[in-house]
């Protein structure tokens, strides 16, 4: 005999949700955010300050100011934009209350947090690559190396220290009621970050100031500032999607 209520509907339960379903709503809900009017508006606000800043570098010198531009552009513009834009991916609350309205209908808690860190990265990876490519085609003149490889080195630097300062904003997503913890990392990163020490060594500033051509923290190669980016960048991701929960 069928095991069927009196309708005809089966009595079998649909198979749990995967990881990756998760992770997909996660991103979607998340880059949904994100696409939004006030991150709009901290792009436009940030290619405006990344032009006035290369106007001024030019009209100082044009020597050095593409040097100059992308340091005030890595010191001010990519920090903040990816603060904003962790901001938007957690709902500007703390991350674990922002995806309990996808998690409610049986979907992990974790997956989706990692879903939205991911979207979160993603979306400040490309907008720093496009601030530094915008500093890069703005301050760019006479006696530059060629265009295209300050353009393209510019870029992947900035799509690394973006991404990475984004992982520190979403681990600080799960501190606080409404995600207050976010500011701790960007606090340091602006008291500290640059320094050559530790700090430096793990928050992303230091690391993109050596990529960039400046002094390393603890002497460390760019190579092994590039991978500290990246990993920075996973490993943040991660733990604050284990940190709300399964």
């Amino acid at each position: 005999m069928s095991d069927v209520r009196p309708s005809g509907l089966p009595l079998e339960l649909p198979p749990p949700a995967t990881p990756w379903m998760g992770i997909t709503v996660g991103f979607a809900i998340a880059r949904a955010k994100i696409l939004r009017r006030p991150t709009a508006l901290s792009a436009v606000v940030g290619a405006a300050l990344v032009v006035v800043a290369a106007i001024i570098e030019r009209r100082v010198g044009s020597a050095g100011a593409v040097d100059r531009t992308l340091a005030a552009t890595f010191n001010v513009v990519v920090p903040l934009a990816a603060f904003a834009v962790a901001a938007e991916a957690s709902g500007r609350q703390n991350l674990r209350d922002a995806v309990w309205p996808a998690a409610r209908y049986g979907l992990a808690r974790r997956d989706v947090a990692l879903g939205a860190a991911a979207a979160g990265l993603l979306a400040s990876a490309a907008l720093g690559a496009f601030f530094a490519a915008l500093a890069v085609a703005t301050a760019h003149g006479e006696g530059n190396p060629p265009l295209a490889r300050d353009l393209f080195t510019s870029g992947w630097i900035a799509a690394l220290a973006s991404a990475a300062y984004t992982g520190w904003f979403m681990v600080g997503a799960t501190f606080g009621r409404r995600g207050g913890g976010r500011w701790v990392p960007l606090l340091l990163d602006f008291a500290i970050g640059g320094t050559a020490g530790v700090a430096g060594a793990i928050l992303p500033r230091a690391h993109a100031v050596s990529l960039l051509g400046g002094a390393a923290p603890l002497g460390m190669t760019q190579t092994s500032s590039s991978a500290a980016l990246v990993a920075s960048a996973a490993l943040l991701a991660l733990a604050a999607a284990l940190r709300c929960g399964g």
